[in-house]
């Protein structure tokens, strides 16, 4: 169910997991992370903090350089490596980046993925929009977006985001937020995700 905050957008949503890197079962990380899904990341009216990350060839781009003329979206995501469900929905976008563009408005991924993975899932699956390489999670831990859960700097999703979304205006100052809030379990949450048509919704809106 969309759930709309206002100026905030939340959809009640779960985070993602791949491979054998399945969750712990830590009450006190668990409790954490949904504590943290209540105020994650800056507030709307705060700016966008600046950052130079590289794409799938290596060349350092900027917020000006990805946005267009009447702002940004910025999906962060846990790994176009791993992750399915992050894979999907970056397809997913990749489809509407007409839609996007029409609007005035750039797209980009970011993820903790090196620039070669990026690459490699760009090319394998035709994806035309920007993906941004955020290995060290310099921008995530700028924004105060990384999964507290994994605290353990020998998991695979060590350093990994909530998947949120941040819509950002021609000034750099982000508009509205869209995020999963963090399940685990049999509700198997994590296979939702924010839909292009809710994200494009709110872009009309505005």
């Amino acid at each position: 169910m969309f759930k709309y905050l206002t100026p905030v957008l939340a959809l009640g949503l779960f985070a993602c997991s791949g491979g054998s890197d399945t969750p712990p079962e830590n009450s006190a990380a668990l409790e954490s992370a949904s504590e943290a899904a209540e105020t994650l990341g800056p507030s709307v009216g705060s700016a966008m903090p600046a950052f130079r990350l590289a794409d799938g060839n290596g060349e350092m781009l900027t917020l000006a350089d990805v946005a267009g003329d009447n702002g940004t979206v910025i999906y962060f995501n846990r790994s176009l490596d791993w992750c399915p469900f992050c894979q999907t929905q970056t397809m997913e976008v990749n489809a509407a980046a007409d839609q996007f563009a029409a609007l005035g408005y750039g797209v980009v991924t970011i993820t903790y993925d090196s620039v070669d993975i990026i690459q490699d899932f760009a090319e394998r699956r035709s994806i035309g929009i920007t993906l941004l390489s955020d290995p060290e999670s310099t921008l995530v831990d700028a924004l105060d977006i990384r999964d507290p859960v994994y605290t353990d700097p020998d998991s695979m999703a060590y350093g990994v985001p909530y998947p949120i979304t941040f819509i950002v205006d021609a000034e750099g100052v982000i508009t509205h937020k869209l995020w999963h809030e963090p399940g685990y379990g049999e509700q198997r949450g994590y296979r939702e995700r924010i839909s292009v048509g809710d994200v494009l919704s709110v872009l009309e809106s505005d």
